[in-house]
């Protein structure tokens, strides 16, 4: 499984961009948001994905951990603290580069590439 990482500009466009993804057949249950407000967070995504449990506080870390070079992953945790929403989702190599055009068109920054 590969994981994509996508800094949203705002909870609306991460709303319609896991909206889309559900239309397509991917599994939202591989999907973690974390934003700045973390109602907002639950209602959008719940508490699943490759990042499950991430808040702004541990999200830095949680990024090191999955792969994701330490300035990259500062570049994210401050992004969700100015307003952004992070969305990582794991999903198969065959699938990795239609659910990252599908992060793009949704003008999500995808991040790590």
């Amino acid at each position: 499984m590969k994981m994509i990482i996508g800094l949203l500009p705002d909870a609306g466009a991460a709303e319609i961009l896991l909206n889309n993804l559900a239309e397509a057949e991917f599994d939202l249950k591989e999907v973690s948001v974390v934003a700045r407000d973390s109602k907002q967070r639950k209602a959008m995504a719940g508490e699943g994905g490759p990042l499950k449990g991430a808040t702004l506080g541990t999200l830095a870390d949680r990024l090191v951990k999955a792969g994701l070079p330490a300035e990259d992953a500062r570049l994210c945790r401050n992004a969700v603290a100015e307003g952004k929403v992070l969305v990582a989702m794991t999903v198969a190599p065959e699938t990795q580069k239609a659910a990252k055009e599908m992060f793009q068109d949704h003008a999500a920054e995808v991040i790590g590439e």
